[in-house]
């Protein structure tokens, strides 16, 4: 049976690493689970691996329906284009929320890349996961460099199993600071493998109530 690999590495508060640099050292030294899924796609020599998840920064309060960014979430969008600055990043999937929007803009306005943006309605979470897979798919054949890929709460930990076959715990309201980084496999001997690191404040201690 295929091998997956783990390993979580906490970047300290205001530390700035992009995610290449993360990619090569930690991999190679992480610990092996159990493959839960079968193998992503195989991808072509020209296809990229890379792949970063990040669930949108916090939300502000100006709208119950469609917030935007609260003051400490501009500063985490700020944050993220910090970190990926030079980490090859050419294509970023997001959802349509204008917090998922705002987290993306940074970076976005930096390289100069406009964002897919996939709409997700309420009880058709599985629709959208499908549709992410396949946008990064897309990017990953169209010869794309890294791939950044802007989700929710209840839909990053479904995003990263989708695509790697790598389960990670589920995500707390009050956590934003979770930085995902997947090389997506091309075969057993070559499986997925993940870095789950942080970018940006460190996020405030989890609530006991939080499964």
């Amino acid at each position: 049976m295929p091998k997956q690999w783990f390993m979580e590495y906490n970047v300290p508060p205001h530390f700035v690493r992009t995610a290449a640099s993360l990619a090569l050292p930690l991999l190679m030294n992480s610990q092996t689970l159990p493959a839960q899924t079968s193998q992503p796609q195989a991808p072509t020599a020209a296809q990229s691996e890379l792949v970063v998840v990040v669930r949108h920064a916090e939300k502000g309060t100006d709208d119950p329906v469609d917030p935007t960014l609260s003051a400490a979430g501009v500063k985490r969008a700020e944050a993220l284009a910090v970190a990926l600055a030079n980490a090859d990043v050419d294509a970023i999937v997001t959802t349509q929320f204008k917090r998922a929007l705002a987290t993306a803009a940074p970076l976005a306005t930096k390289l100069a890349i406009k964002p897919t943006v996939l709409a997700v309605k309420r009880g058709e979470t599985a629709a959208h996961i499908a549709e992410v897979v396949a946008a990064v798919h897309a990017a990953r054949a169209a010869g794309k460099g890294t791939i950044l890929v802007i989700g929710h709460s209840n839909t990053v930990p479904l995003i990263v199993k989708a695509l790697s076959g790598i389960a990670v715990p589920n995500i707390c309201e009050s956590q934003h600071a979770n930085l995902y980084l997947l090389a997506l496999g091309v075969s057993d001997k070559l499986p997925s493998r993940l870095v789950q690191s942080s970018y940006g404040d460190a996020d405030p201690p989890v609530a006991t109530d939080c499964k």
